[in-house]
């Protein structure tokens, strides 16, 4: 696969990412509250922002063992901030999880401004990964004030 190939592959799997968010508040929106053999939906919800979240922790963690020399330790970050959205997922209700996701994506996108700002990541990888990462806060939000 060539780089643009890849470049493209990765840009459509980053949006086909935030469709669940986005299919899940609709249906809350439309007072969908439970999902045949899936579930109350705030919890399908809920157990998807927990997969993402965590899986762009492990990105953090990748980005700092393929670069090695890392203005801030990524990995021990990346690896702490995936435990605390496990536990948090473990003891808080839906609502208030869902806001600790927001809260924690907020501070991967500090992140990612920062690896940007020291040539780490691309312009169109820290704009992607903010409009996207705003339209996910912005589900994660309404689905929390709605369960």
């Amino acid at each position: 696969m060539n780089i643009a190939a890849y470049k493209n592959l990765s840009h459509q799997l980053v949006i086909a990412g935030v469709l669940p968010f986005v299919a899940g508040t609709l249906l809350l929106l439309a007072g969908i509250r439970s999902l045949p053999g899936l579930g109350d939906t705030e919890n399908v919800i809920a157990s998807y922002a927990l997969v993402i979240s965590v899986f762009l922790t492990g990105i953090h963690g990748w980005q700092h063992l393929s670069r090695g020399n890392m203005p801030i330790n990524l990995f021990i970050t990346s690896n702490v901030i995936a435990v605390l959205i496990w536990i948090s997922w473990l003891i808080l209700p839906v609502f208030a999880f869902l806001f600790f996701v927001v809260a924690v994506l907020v501070i991967m996108l500090i992140i990612d401004r920062r690896l940007f700002r020291d040539s780490i990541i691309t312009r169109t990888y820290v704009v992607t990964r903010t409009v996207i990462t705003g339209i996910v806060m912005t589900c994660l939000c309404i689905t929390a004030l709605l369960s």
